[in-house]
């Protein structure tokens, strides 16, 4: 058994993002090909009754230690995305962030995932310029070292990928104890004063010299620019306080305003994309 893996602790829009990003992936369950199901990891196990999801309660207290020494909310889901493997029973787990859709099964991502080979959103190209320097700024005081102790190899032409989107195989679980301790070194050295990116940057690095990386963008779409993500919120609070509205009708009205990259921005990024995978960083 596959397992689709989603976290939603606290409260604030994100809730209402990942129950529909849940909803778009339920759509495939049963389908044929494919023995997935669908994770909430979450401190309120209440809020997902309704949906077709196996709740792993999570204690606000653990939620607090995945944040680790720097408080950092998003090295939490490497957290969750060890522990999901470690109780998958040998089943691959495919991290998603609430802002997403799915567009096809996430079958078709879970047929990438395997022993040696590993999934993040999509490759970006060369790393943006705060990346570079909240790198150089750490790697001029310290140089961050493995589980092992082997330094990590930071090349020039390595590419950014967006972990909107993870997946790994229980046989490369240990990379996720890699890419937490290479997060916590970034933190500790002054990543954090110029880039947010820094388990993004682990998991890019990390799952590069581990593994070989697939994207999953032509499957689950991350609208996490702002021009996207505002307005499909508004949708989303207007959606809750629909008192009387079936949930059917409610998951119908927000599907048709699902958030979709314009003609405009989709030719934007594939510059942006092309340019910086030449080296051009902006």
């Amino acid at each position: 058994m596959d397992h689709l893996v989603y976290i939603s602790f606290g409260e604030g829009r994100h809730v209402d993002e990942v129950r529909f990003s849940v909803q778009t992936a339920a759509r495939h369950l049963g389908a044929p090909r494919g023995d997935w199901r669908i994770d909430v990891w979450t401190d309120s196990p209440q809020a997902w009754k309704d949906l077709p999801v196996e709740v792993v309660e999570v204690a606000p207290e653990q939620v607090d230690t995945w944040m680790g020494p720097h408080r950092y909310v998003w090295r939490s889901k490497i957290e969750v995305l060890r522990a999901a493997l470690e109780r998958s029973g040998g089943g691959r787990c495919l991290y998603v962030d609430g802002d997403t859709w799915w567009r096809r099964s996430p079958t078709v991502v879970f047929d990438r995932i395997g022993p040696g080979r590993s999934v993040m959103h999509l490759r970006e190209g060369r790393p943006p310029a705060p990346e570079v320097a909240a790198l150089d700024h750490v790697l001029q005081r310290y140089q961050p070292v493995d589980t092992s102790g082997r330094p990590w190899v930071f090349p020039a032409d390595r590419d950014s990928w967006n972990a909107g989107v993870i997946g790994l195989d229980p046989a490369d679980a240990a990379v996720c104890a890699d890419v937490a301790l290479l997060t916590d070194q970034l933190l500790e050295h002054g990543f954090g004063d110029h880039s947010h990116t820094s388990e993004q940057l682990a998991f890019a690095v990390g799952l590069a010299a581990r593994t070989s990386v697939a994207e999953a963008r032509d499957a689950v779409v991350h609208y996490w620019p702002t021009e996207m993500r505002a307005p499909f919120s508004a949708a989303l609070a207007g959606a809750r306080s629909a008192d009387g509205v079936p949930a059917g009708e409610l998951f119908d009205r927000l599907w048709a305003q699902r958030p979709r990259v314009t003609a405009e921005r989709a030719a934007k990024d594939a510059a942006k994309r092309l340019l910086r995978r030449v080296g051009v960083r902006r």
